[in-house]
């Protein structure tokens, strides 16, 4: 059983009948336009299905993406995506580094689309790119100097 983000299916995987694969509704909305759309939708008619995760599983990721600092690097649909595949009991395809480095840290099995997959878990932090302060949280801006955050490896 697969759950799918928006780049594996991008990136021409091959979606037959040997597997059970699933996308959320997020992931089939940023999918919906141009040739990828025709291919969805017979994609849907024949081996996909689309389905949404529960709020507590999207919360259990939200917090796991909070304590690796990977929230600031993922969408809503990033965090459906890991969240439905949690839910399953499913592995994740997807070449997102901050996708699969919060799988990895759930215990999430994940396989990359097209890339090989991340070799080990890092943890985020933000980076003051005016003063060098660094904050555990992502804020607009500095709170000393006013200057934009960057992320990066704690």
């Amino acid at each position: 059983m697969f759950v799918l983000d928006a780049t594996a299916i991008r990136a021409g995987m091959s979606i037959d009948g040997s597997h059970e694969w699933f996308i959320t509704p997020s992931v089939k909305g940023e999918l919906e336009k141009g040739k990828v759309a025709r291919d969805l939708e017979i994609l849907e008619n024949i081996h996909l299905k689309v389905m949404a995760p529960r709020q507590e599983f999207f919360d259990k990721i939200r917090r796991a993406a909070e304590e690796t600092g990977d929230i600031a690097r993922l969408s809503e649909t990033d965090m459906e995506v890991l969240a439905l595949a949690l839910e399953l009991d499913a592995a994740v395809i997807s070449d997102d580094y901050s996708i699969q480095n919060v799988a990895q840290s759930m215990k999430i099995e994940y396989r990359g689309g097209v890339e090989l997959g991340i070799k080990k878990i890092f943890n985020w932090t933000f980076r003051c790119t005016g003063c060098g302060r660094y904050f555990e949280k992502k804020y607009d801006s500095c709170e000393i100097c006013g200057s934009a955050l960057k992320t990066v490896r704690k």
